[in-house]
């Protein structure tokens, strides 16, 4: 940008933006909770592109690379989208599906809430958060039509962000007792932090 300057209002979602990312290319990625839609907006052509899968809220939204999204919802799923489908290329239901097991009276479905995701750019390394006790890594399949688990990180909160260091080196969690949208459940045995999670790149033999 030339100049740091209101450039635009887009219009389109139906409910609160709940999430928002961009990369390189003059477009936005956003979601739009309860509309249940995920919108890339075409800022030059003043257009927008309109995904449909989840069942539920769409609280979190990533960009893997300019082709490619990642996005969760209160419904307990995780999709991977390619931009040029409206339907998700691959839905992982209850994708943390286990109960906290802590004490705190939460539904089942409260309980596996994707409340946060993350991509390592132009990988096909991803994480995805709730508070079900873990943060969770995936590995995209090839054409990214699969998600396969790769492993589980202990974390006791409700996990509220997510980062990749943009080397892969380390994973940034912003954690909390309660969820970012609203103070429905608490878990007092955990604590409002960062935590810092290193990540070891796997060398070749």
């Amino acid at each position: 940008m030339d100049e740091m300057a209101y450039v635009e209002t887009l219009f389109g979602h139906q409910d609160d933006v709940t999430s928002i990312d961009a990369m390189n290319r003059e477009r936005a990625l956003t979601s739009g909770g309860r509309d249940g839609s995920a919108r890339i907006w075409k800022v030059i052509e003043e257009s927008q592109l309109i995904f449909h899968g989840h069942t539920g809220s769409i609280d979190c939204v990533r960009l893997i690379n300019e082709e490619h999204f990642l996005s969760g919802s209160d419904d307990g799923s995780l999709a991977l989208w390619g931009v040029m489908k409206k339907k998700p290329l691959k839905l992982v239901k209850n994708a943390h599906a286990e109960s906290p097991g802590n004490g705190c009276q939460a539904t089942t479905d409260e309980a596996k809430w994707i409340s946060a995701v993350a991509a390592l750019q132009n990988t096909d390394l991803v994480a995805s958060g709730s508070r079900d006790g873990s943060l969770r890594l995936w590995q995209c399949g090839e054409d990214f039509k699969s998600l396969t688990p790769l492993f589980k990180i202990p974390l006791l909160g409700v996990v509220n962000d997510l980062h990749f260091a943009s080397d892969g080196s380390f994973l940034v969690a912003g954690v909390g007792q309660e969820h970012k949208l609203g103070r429905w459940w608490r878990l007092k045995e955990a604590k409002n932090c960062v935590c810092i999670v290193p990540l070891a790149k796997r060398t070749s033999r």
